[in-house]
């Protein structure tokens, strides 16, 4: 580097001068560093020394501080300290890259300081390895946290803690049918609410927040188009990182189709297939319900068992296929028959059940009636027939469904019997 002479006694001088700084200096965590104008080390703290890979300042006491320069960084620091040198100016901060005793590399900080004595250069060195590798740990997680928030198959949303949208993934854009995120920056997150569910999301969102619980709801949500679709949507508070204000993270899915599927399954665990009236779940679950409301509400309900005459003859004379038509056939006369409100089902091969409602057995027998005779319209080349058994269920009775039931069995069988008597 420089090569101006430089006496050694005034060497000496400078080097006494900071060892006589040199307990202070040993406490602290920076290194420090005085060089010669030659870039010689002419005093260095213990701290210094251990960043470089070694035990105490005397190791490298007279050796160049290019030395430890990774070769790479050698040039540029070549060119500093010679501007140094002519103008007298110490450099911004400098980072580069070290080669310690062992071989390994780091990475330093060095923060040049005015020095004291002319030709002389001195600083502040500091360990910024584990900086760095956290730095660097930190970019590859948000770079992968940015690849799972892009490639999730959820719609996920940021937003502040007053609910200004800070992110929209690519799904998300898609699911609300924007084309840019700018479009969506700084958006209420309550505006991709249907304007009728607003008020009770922002209820259960705050709640879920002062909780510190995990909100699920479902909702409906507004595309830009003004299209709605049924949601799924998960809140969650995330803490605060890195000293930042705490930000609201939102999953949304659209659960259109799968509630669809979802209420045809429910359907289909309660209907029968073939004549799409209840099946006996159906009915046992319909018919409990309007028995609790009917003790509560202190209103009568008869129940009916029926059963097909000659299902039997009618099967074997004209096969399986004519005997499903006449189900079906009878199927719909009891729906025509019986109003909306009463429940209609199928519960076996060619047996029926109907719950009518608020209806008392006298009610219901101008019913049974009207039956018998809209059953003679069917159009069949055979009599298509109903026998039936009623009871009624009062509220002051603690009978159970399936005693109920039986009861109606019992009066129809013997309705059966003397039909059969009577021919």
């Amino acid at each position: 580097m420089n090569d101006s002479p430089t006496s050694s006694d005034a060497q000496h001088t400078i080097a006494q001068h900071y060892l006589e700084l040199s307990f202070f200096a040993d406490s602290l965590n920076d290194g420090l560093y005085v060089t010669n104008p030659d870039g010689m080390f002419v005093y260095v703290n213990t701290a210094l020394a251990q960043i470089l890979g070694y035990e105490k300042p005397d190791e490298i006491i007279g050796r160049s501080f290019m030395e430890f320069i990774e070769a790479s960084y050698k040039e540029a620091m070549e060119q500093r300290y010679q501007t140094f040198q002519h103008s007298g100016v110490p450099s911004s901060l400098i980072t580069v890259r070290i080669i310690r005793k062992n071989g390994s590399t780091g990475v330093i900080e060095i923060k040049p300081c005015k020095p004291v004595h002319v030709g002389f250069s001195q600083g502040v060195v500091r360990d910024i390895t584990e900086i760095r590798k956290t730095e660097q740990q930190l970019r590859e997680t948000e770079s992968l946290y940015q690849s799972i928030v892009e490639l999730s198959p959820d719609a996920i949303v940021l937003s502040s803690l007053e609910g200004a949208i800070l992110h929209f993934n690519e799904k998300a854009l898609k699911l609300f049918n924007y084309q840019q995120k700018e479009a969506v920056q700084g958006l209420w997150i309550g505006s991709f609410v249907e304007p009728s569910e607003q008020k009770a999301m922002e209820v259960l969102l705050i709640d879920a927040i002062q909780k510190g619980e995990l909100l699920y709801s479902e909702v409906t949500l507004l595309r830009s188009d003004g299209s709605t679709f049924l949601g799924e949507v998960s809140a969650k508070l995330l803490g605060a990182i890195n000293g930042e204000k705490p930000l609201l993270l939102i999953l949304a899915r659209d659960i259109t189709d799968r509630k669809a599927t979802e209420d045809q399954l429910r359907a289909l665990s309660v209907t029968d297939p073939l004549t799409r009236l209840f099946n006996q779940r159906g009915i046992t679950i319909a018919a409990e319900q309007e028995l609790r409301h009917a003790k509560r509400s202190g209103t009568p309900i008869t129940i009916m068992f029926m059963d097909l005459n000659g299902m039997k003859r009618i099967n074997d004379t004209y096969g399986h296929d004519m005997g499903d038509s006449v189900l079906v056939s009878v199927s719909q006369v009891l729906r025509d028959t019986f109003r909306d409100s009463d429940i209609i089902g199928r519960i076996g091969g060619d047996e029926f059940v109907v719950v009518a409602l608020n209806a008392s057995s006298d009610t219901v027998q101008p019913m049974i009636t009207r039956l018998r005779e809209n059953l003679k319209k069917c159009g069949y080349p055979f009599e298509v027939s109903l026998a039936c058994g009623a009871v009624e269920y009062r509220p002051d009775d603690d009978q159970s469904l399936a005693q109920l039931l039986k009861q109606a069995d019992t009066a129809m069988y013997k309705e059966k019997k003397y039909t059969k008597r009577a021919r």
